[in-house]
């Protein structure tokens, strides 16, 4: 029995959050029912004379002083869930595509690169574009989710849009040729309405475009991850 569906709960706070929060609850209603006790016990004791309420007020005391520490034992958990879980949710960094760069002409400027999309950690089908340029470039739009919403799971949304080559100089910018090929078969109508609509739906804090490059060099390959703040690249060693 595989039990790789627990790895989230367990690595990524949600487990503290989860286990915190029922025990923080059932540790509650114990303090309070024994408050209660307590409380009646007290007020409702025979004269000081007899032992027998002193007892019972006493042991009840104790009980109480276990169950307010139980309170902030599971209340320190619940802490501990938070932080885990803040701490990972504006640190997570998704990996969603490779760049490998074939192979480099420097005189014609002419670049073959291979990008594979990678999803929900699975790699799918490898492409092979020609481009013309000193460096490639890899552009997205990117939906940025509210502070609060990352916390509860809502990771930062993309659309990978292009890869393209580019040149590092003006002028050649301007003067020598380009190739530009669409990643995903370009905008979906679904992501195009929620870019045209904006911060107007709710949780969006914002929707921009975001595009990360390299220097063209045959042989080396880039990983390209999507954060709470856009598109990072990283390369392989």
């Amino acid at each position: 029995m595989s039990w790789a569906f627990l790895e989230p709960w367990l690595t990524q706070g949600k487990g503290l959050l989860v286990f915190g929060g029922v025990l923080l609850g059932l540790s509650l209603v114990v303090f309070v029912r024994m408050l209660g006790n307590t409380l009646r016990a007290w007020f409702g004791r025979k004269p000081p004379t007899a032992l027998r309420p002193r007892l019972n007020v006493g042991s009840r005391l104790i009980s109480l002083l276990v169950a307010a520490l139980f309170v902030l034992a599971s209340l320190a958990v619940l802490l501990l869930g938070m932080v885990l879980r803040t701490y990972i949710s504006f640190n997570r960094a998704d990996h969603i595509g490779v760049v490998e760069c074939l192979n480099w002409d420097p005189q014609e400027r002419f670049m073959v690169l291979s990008f594979t999309e990678i999803r929900h950690g699975h790699p799918g089908r490898t492409q092979t574009y020609s481009l013309y340029g000193d460096q490639w470039e890899v552009s997205a739009h990117v939906l940025k989710w509210d502070p609060g919403l990352n916390l509860l799971g809502m990771h930062t949304g993309y659309h990978l849009w292009q890869i393209k080559g580019a040149y590092q100089d003006a002028q050649a910018e301007s003067e020598r040729p380009h190739r530009a090929y669409a990643l995903q078969g370009g905008q979906d109508w679904l992501f195009s309405l929620v870019v045209f609509m904006g911060e107007k739906v709710p949780g969006v804090e914002a929707i921009y475009g975001n595009a990360v490059s390299r220097p063209a060099r045959a042989g080396e390959r880039y990983d390209i991850f999507v954060t709470t703040s856009g598109l990072s690249v990283r390369r392989r060693q």
